[in-house]
């Protein structure tokens, strides 16, 4: 085995999770394979440009493949590791800036005038609620499904995007129910992973 492709099977594994199975690996790569193609078409018949179709391309490929990984037995496990702690949680929350973009995007066409205000709330939304989530261990599971609900339903109430109607779909369960909370999981999932061979 090359030296390249030990590196990328590592890296693989530190994203989704040292457990992650060949099935989670198709399931993951096939969505965010289909999630950019989708986007990236999506974009164009709503009247984006080049560049603002890829950047939503981008931007999908991240969440809808991450909306699966994020909710996986293998990723719950993976960032519930020892040394996981609050810290580790609300920056891999503050480093998806996604609302941003997607603000810009439709303002390009023409269909967001509030831009900023849409982008804030859905980040600010996103940040308090991993925030939540993480102060409450004990009802992590029902917080992250029940703020998911809340992020969709401030999505709507703001206007969902003419560019990527997608986001709050990807973006919510990706963040809160998968990576905050792994609300899909019960206790009993959550613990140290072991490696596996098998990527």
């Amino acid at each position: 085995m090359s030296v390249w492709t030990e590196s990328v099977k590592r890296g693989w594994a530190n994203l989704v999770g040292p457990e992650a199975t060949r099935a989670n690996t198709t399931i993951a790569l096939t969505s965010a394979v289909l999630g950019t193609v989708g986007a990236a078409m999506w974009a164009r018949r709503s009247g984006a440009g080049g560049g603002s179709a890829t950047v939503m391309a981008a931007m999908a490929a991240d969440l809808i493949g991450g909306a699966y990984v994020n909710n996986t037995r293998a990723s719950v496990r993976w960032y519930e590791r020892v040394g996981q702690g609050e810290g580790e949680h609300l920056t891999f929350a503050a480093l998806h800036g996604h609302p941003a973009l997607v603000a810009w995007a439709d303002h390009r066409i023409g269909e967001r005038d509030n831009a900023a205000i849409w982008a804030l709330s859905q980040y600010g939304y996103m940040m308090l609620s991993t925030a939540v989530i993480r102060r409450s261990p004990t009802h992590r599971r029902s917080l992250g499904l029940a703020l998911t609900a809340g992020g969709l339903v401030l999505d709507r109430a703001l206007g969902s995007s003419t560019v990527a109607p997608w986001f709050a779909w990807s973006y919510y369960p990706k963040l809160l129910m998968g990576h905050a909370a792994g609300s899909l999981r019960p206790d009993a999932d959550i613990g140290v992973a072991e490696p596996r061979s098998e990527v």
